[in-house]
């Protein structure tokens, strides 16, 4: 994982041999779940549909059965390939469930080569091996070619070991200054530059002895971020994230070439961040690490009181895309101050994920930072996830209602003019959506690829979609798009710049000042979320709760929640009951409503956890 979920195993695996280290991973049961894999079992992707369910490391089969899991991840083969986690890929497959191994791709501890450790290990700007997270083993360079090849042989291993599929974990690590990625850069500047334009641009006046690692420490850098020249920076990040994609779309079209059967692969894409976006192409889903806890990620502004506030994340995968499923899971950074009794949370963040067409991961024995291990009790999650199979039709082929949508733009949030707006963009988007969530304003993503990593492009019809288009600050758009936003004003459309807003907290106002009907009409505090879809000829409305007490570990009632829905046209309320299911409780109730023309008038008593309300 990004904050390394194999931490936890590397001071078993420094003290003994890999086989033993699977002491530390919990005891799948005797006898003939062990057998080798029939011929019955068929390799597929007939498993992989949204809001799948699957379990964090090597839950016994019993545990599986009692959540309704279809399998696990990031659970096998750590340390190669080996008996005990073959007997336990066995046991899954002879009773219907699926395997995901979670490979480490910049983990040293991972192979016993004493000197591939160190000759492919990453460099610090002085040349020093870098420690991962600081801790007892290296990170190792994706540039490399001898660590290449020992991840593309790794990779066959899992293959030869039964997985169904493949998580490549540190998916996105790039951070070294080895002679394999200082060649590298100046191979993309040589590709990309002419050499007057090398010594105009950059003051390189011979690429070929050009190294910018001398070239930082000769301005008295201690680190790329301190580069006089934030250009040459632009390029050099330009280029760590090129060669990565080189290398990762390499690894998946081996592994696939020699598997002869059917192989998925997915990737940790921390937080759905612009730099991991670029990796998306090349899988088939996505398990992620998120941040969740504010007090773990201070830097991230856009943050909010656990449980957190996710929609805006959610909206953003469906829009960049929208056939993959989307499984989330806290950063095991977070897991170090959340209580196993804190279960209620995981229900939540179930019911979150799900209302958004995405799911979340199920953790079992799921290392925590610093040392530990969590597990979500079967019975306390069970009925949750009971619930959102029961009621899955709620959930599946439904189409969001919303007249407003965020404009995201890859461009602008990986490169943009400098680095610094980058960011600012990016975090912009995620502070913006959250603006909307609390202000009950329904809305959408609309997704614009960079045309180089992620080939999606924007059209007209995209934007004719919604009334109002919102673009977050410090967007850096192309001549194409901005053309398609002055295309969709002349067709009556609405675009707020938030570059022409003072306060971000102004964008309500901007919103209803435009004087669209939005749909949605609520007396609900900013800690209650409302989401609304249609399917067929029945409307679903989400209501979820995030005032949580982490003091009584329960979640505070809402009550007395007016919501008023503008009913689409081709949904007739007449002669039909409007039925409440609520979490944790499941069941059904009935909710009285109005109908004033086209207007839908809710009224609900009380609110605990999560509520979906859907005519019958």
């Amino acid at each position: 994982m990004k904050r390394a979920l194999s931490i936890a195993i590397i001071s078993v695996i420094v003290i003994i041999s890999s086989i033993v280290f699977y002491n530390f991973l919990p005891q799948t049961k005797k006898g003939s779940e062990n057998g080798p894999v029939g011929e019955s079992y068929t390799f597929s992707g007939d498993w992989l549909k949204k809001g799948v369910i699957l379990v964090f490391d090597q839950p016994p089969i019993d545990y599986l059965r009692t959540v309704g899991a279809k399998g696990t991840v990031w659970s096998v083969y750590f340390s190669g390939l080996n008996d005990y986690d073959k007997s336990y890929v066995n046991s899954l497959h002879r009773n219907d469930f699926i395997v995901c191994s979670g490979p480490p791709t910049a983990q040293s501890f991972v192979t016993s080569d004493e000197k591939l450790k160190l000759d492919a290990s990453c460099r610090d700007i002085y040349g020093n091996p870098i420690k991962f997270l600081g801790l007892d083993q290296y990170a190792m360079c994706g540039n490399n070619p001898k660590w290449q090849e020992f991840l593309m042989k790794r990779f066959e291993e899992h293959v030869t070991g039964g997985v169904d599929a493949i998580l490549i974990d540190e998916i996105g690590h790039v951070d070294c200054f080895c002679d394999y990625c200082m060649e590298a850069f100046n191979s993309y500047l040589r590709s990309h530059y002419s050499d007057q334009e090398l010594l105009s641009l950059f003051g390189i006046s011979n690429i070929s002895s050009f190294n910018y690692r001398e070239y930082l420490l000769e301005h008295g850098a201690t680190s790329e971020w301190e580069d006089p020249n934030p250009k040459l920076l632009l390029e050099f990040h330009k280029t760590r994230y090129s060669a990565r994609v080189a290398f990762i779309n390499k690894l998946v079209q081996h592994t696939r070439s020699v598997s002869n059967r059917v192989i998925l692969f997915s990737g940790n894409l921390y937080g759905l961040q612009p730099n991991q976006q670029i990796y998306l192409p090349y899988l088939d889903f996505v398990v992620f690490e998120m941040p969740i806890i504010p007090e773990k990620h201070e830097w991230l502004s856009y943050l909010k009181p656990i449980p957190g506030k996710h929609i805006t994340t959610y909206l953003l995968a469906e829009a960049a895309a929208p056939e993959k499923p989307f499984i989330a899971f806290p950063d095991v950074f977070d897991l170090t101050v959340l209580s196993e009794d804190e279960w209620k949370l995981w229900g939540h963040w179930l019911a979150e994920a799900r209302m958004c067409g995405a799911s979340f991961l199920i953790p079992y024995r799921a290392y925590v930072y610093g040392g530990g291990a969590y597990t979500l009790k079967a019975d306390k999650i069970s009925p949750y996830i009971k619930f959102l199979n029961e009621y899955s039709y709620l959930y599946d082929n439904v189409s969001r209602i919303a007249k407003v949508a965020i404009l995201f733009d890859l461009h602008s949030t990986l490169f943009n003019s400098h680095l610094w707006r980058a960011y600012s963009a990016w975090e912009g988007f995620e502070i913006l959506g959250v603006t909307l969530q609390e202000a009950h304003i329904p809305f959408e993503v609309i997704y614009n690829g960079d045309g180089i990593f992620v080939n999606k492009s924007l059209t007209i019809n995209d934007l004719n979609k919604y009334s109002i288009v919102i673009l977050p600050n410090n967007y850096e758009l192309n001549v194409e798009v901005n053309d398609l936003l002055n295309q969709y004003i002349k067709q009556g459309g609405h675009v707020i710049k938030m570059d022409d807003i003072s306060l971000q907290s102004d964008v309500i106002s901007e919103i209803k000042a435009a004087g669209v009907n939005l749909g949605l009409e609520t007396n609900a505090s900013k800690d209650v979320g409302v989401m609304i879809y249609e399917r067929e000829d029945t409307l679903i409305v989400h209501v979820i709760n995030y005032s949580y007490d982490a003091q009584t570990k329960n979640f505070k009632s809402q009550t007395n929640i007016e919501i008023n829905i503008t009913i689409p046209e081709n949904i007739n309320s007449a002669g039909k009951t409007l039925k409440a299911l609520s979490l944790p409780e499941g069941g059904e109730t009935t909710i009285k409503y109005t109908v004033m023309g086209n207007k839908l008038s809710i009224t609900i008593p009380t609110l605990k956890e999560y509520l979906v309300l859907h005519f019958k």
